[in-house]
């Protein structure tokens, strides 16, 4: 790091800091400046923490703990927490945080003061000056609304634009409004900035996918798996190479990335078989469609892969049976409702031997 940039993340920090304790009074609580940071931490860490010795953001939503409490796991420091997120910061000085969809950390910001910068401006959309939570932040259901989830995340980005998790975030949101061309132009750019995060390659490729492009999606999971490798997820991520590859027609690469698979995960299949075979029981037929493309494109003439196979191709048959049979039900009971109706109207009209 450049002299010239310490100087300038130095002042960012201090600005924060300063930002924070003109606040309303109860709005924040902020430590104190000048508390020695341990000679180890990054720079962008050390400049935060010289600035103030911990924070309690917006009724808790955001916190960092004081430096003394800032503990050591493995090649990160564990900082803080953001709506119950576990944060970290890394030896370069980046952020990360824990995604609970994922179950693993993702990287949320490049340096922990432009970081900081952007969650403050993200978490202060969901607050008026006193304190209290916009009604209109929220949906029916409590959570946060679509149009909550977009300002915030691009609330980060306009501090840090190279943070990957918040525009991998803002990409999940626009697709799934069906802005298609907007949240692949997004993906691209993560991936440009950070190439080793494979759900972002996933996510292209799930684009590219629904818009024909195959060949393209292939490249793209292939790329996602690469990035994966040697992590939890390498399996998951090698199978679907493996299905994309079989999409595309590419049967040495399907071959290739099935044996990946395997050797990364060798009871991929076996799990998803057991997995499918269980939301055949719950009924979810999508479900059991999604891990059964994996576990086929791993081991297409596995015995189990295709018994499983047969009986879900059973069930979606007698799904698409059920209407028929309610709606003929249906006409059978009409049918014998105007029986009915007819023998009223014969028991009440006059009869000739009457």
């Amino acid at each position: 790091m450049s002299r010239r940039r310490g100087e300038d993340e130095t002042r960012l920090a201090s600005r924060l800091a300063d930002e924070l304790r003109e606040a309303p009074s109860g709005l924040h609580v902020v430590g104190p400046p000048g508390v020695a940071v341990p000679d180890g931490w990054p720079q962008p860490c050390k400049d935060v923490y010289t600035e103030l010795d911990g924070a309690s953001l917006y009724a808790e939503t955001l916190e960092l703990a004081a430096a003394a409490e800032v503990v050591a796991d493995g090649d990160r420091w564990k900082f803080g927490r953001w709506d119950g997120d576990d944060l970290w910061f890394d030896r370069r000085g980046q952020v990360w945080r824990f995604d609970p969809g994922l179950e693993a950390a993702v990287l949320d910001g490049t340096g922990l003061d432009r970081w900081l910068a952007g969650a403050i401006d993200a978490v202060a959309l969901l607050f008026d000056g006193e304190g209290e939570y916009f009604d209109a932040a929220f949906d029916e259901d409590g959570e946060l609304a679509v149009e909550t989830q977009e300002r915030m995340a691009r609330a980060q980005l306009r501090r840090d634009p190279k943070a990957p998790a918040p525009r991998w975030r803002l990409a999940q949101v626009l697709a799934g409004h069906d802005q298609v061309a907007a949240a692949r132009d997004e993906l691209e750019q993560v991936v440009a900035y950070a190439p080793a995060f494979p759900w972002a390659w996933l996510d292209l490729a799930r684009l590219s996918e629904s818009l024909g492009e195959l060949e393209g999606a292939r490249d793209e999971a292939m790329a996602a798996a690469e990035a994966a490798a040697g992590g939890d997820f390498a399996g998951y991520f090698w199978a679907q190479a493996a299905r994309l590859c079989a999409r595309a027609g590419d049967e040495p690469g399907r071959v290739r990335a099935a044996a990946a698979a395997v050797k990364a995960s060798p009871d991929l299949v076996r799990d998803h078989v057991t997995g499918a075979r269980a939301q055949l029981v719950e009924g979810d037929l999508d479900s059991v469609r999604g891990l059964l493309d994996l576990a086929r494109a791993v081991a297409p003439r596995d015995l189990e892969v295709l018994a499983t196979a047969g009986e879900l191709d059973k069930a979606r048959a007698l799904a698409a049976l059920a209407p028929r049979v309610v709606a003929q039900a249906d006409g059978d009971d009409d049918d014998e409702d105007d029986d009915d109706d007819d023998d009223d109207e014969d028991d009440g009209a006059p009869r000739l031997d009457s």
